[in-house]
């Protein structure tokens, strides 16, 4: 190994750094690997974190969709790799969907985790075929029009909000106008720090999103605006000394230098938009409601998917559930047209004939 040279009290960068960094247990083709599948879970964790860099929420939930399948097939006493089939992937599905009640969707997301799982039992030669893959998938529904807030809402909330006098009421207004107008995930908005906001740009910098994706997000006069006063009133009750846009505050009603947490958002959601518009609403619904309204307006599917950062455009495809109002407009200017062809038509026809006082038929004058 080649001598690794460092200043001291600076810490190693480039090659250094990498020749020092600690050496990954790969195991040799020789070793003993175990073959039971409880034994393999944390390796496949580690592999969807570290090899595939997906979220802490995805590995998350993939860890419990795999441990849910393991402990399933644990009961009739399959324990190794080698003795899962293909149906007991679909014994599992259907054992969700039948006895459990779950969605389909849900059904569908936790096939998908057996897919990668057994994707990386066979990536290290553990076994030949995918079962997950050779399983047969439940059929899913169609998509549901994302439930959204209207333009008259949006402006109904953010007046209020934007006059409440409380120690929230400044970073509610802030945070929920920020929500409405720029369509960020809540993990983004909480996650969102002073130097990515840059107002003079016109532009926010989401820095390790969904995926681990960096993605820039225009702003519009009117959220600068606001964002600007929020900025103002933040430097006087937190200072320099937390480098989040959105801080946390703590019950005693002062703020602190920890981020604003997601769960506290979704608790502001139900305690102060609900009982504004009267019905049923989350974080998540900002988004959808920025993405409805974009596309509403612009008719752009792919401007929508761009700044939404989605990675497919069958994700962006749910937002076309609205009429663009280009499109209305132009439909509406269509059917005025027919309709006063056929007052036209109708005001020039005359009928070829009537009937008489005698109830005969005879040729109109008219006509002739």
């Amino acid at each position: 190994m080649p001598r690794v040279s460092v200043v001291r009290g600076q810490p190693p960068k480039g090659i250094e750094a990498l020749l020092l960094a600690p050496t990954p247990s790969v195991p040799s083709p020789r070793a003993i690997v175990s073959r039971r599948l409880a034994d393999h879970v944390h390796g496949f964790l580690l592999w969807m974190r570290l090899a595939r860099g997906r979220s802490e929420n995805t590995v998350k939930a993939y860890g419990e969709d795999v441990r849910m399948f393991v402990a399933f097939c644990e009961r009739p006493g399959v324990q190794y790799v080698e003795q899962v089939t293909l149906h007991h992937v679909e014994a599992f599905s259907a054992v969700q969907r039948g006895h459990l009640g779950l969605a389909e969707t849900t059904v569908a997301r936790r096939r998908s985790a057996l897919v990668q799982f057994f994707f990386y039992l066979e990536r290290h030669d553990l076994i030949q075929k995918n079962p997950a893959r050779l399983a047969i998938g439940m059929k899913l529904p169609p998509r549901r029009p994302p439930k959204y807030m209207t333009r008259e809402e949006r402006e109904r909330i953010l007046p209020i909000l934007a006059n409440r006098l409380s120690p929230r009421g400044p970073r509610n207004y802030a945070l929920f106008a920020l929500m409405f107008l720029t369509g960020l995930r809540v993990s983004e908005v909480c996650h969102l720090r002073v130097e990515d906001v840059d107002l003079e740009a016109a532009m926010l910098y989401v820095r390790e999103g969904k995926n681990r994706k960096d993605r820039r997000v225009p702003i519009t006069p009117r959220l600068i605006r606001i964002l600007r006063l929020w900025l103002v009133i933040r430097a006087g009750l937190v200072g320099a000394a937390s480098p989040w846009f959105f801080v946390h505050m703590w019950s005693h009603h002062k703020y602190g230098d920890r981020p604003l947490h997601p769960h506290a958002v979704w608790a502001q959601v139900q305690k102060k938009i609900v009982p504004i518009i009267g019905r049923k609403v989350s974080p998540h619904s900002f988004r959808h409601s920025y993405g409805t309204h974009v596309y509403e307006e612009s008719s752009d599917i792919n401007l929508v998917k761009s700044l939404l950062g989605h990675e497919s455009i069958r994700t962006t495809e749910v937002y076309a559930h609205v009429t663009p109002r280009k499109q209305r407009e132009r439909l509406a200017e269509y059917l005025g047209e027919v309709a006063g062809q056929k007052r036209r038509a109708a005001a020039d026809y005359v009928q070829p004939s009537r009937r008489d006082a005698g109830g005969r038929w005879v040729k109109n004058a008219d006509r002739e």
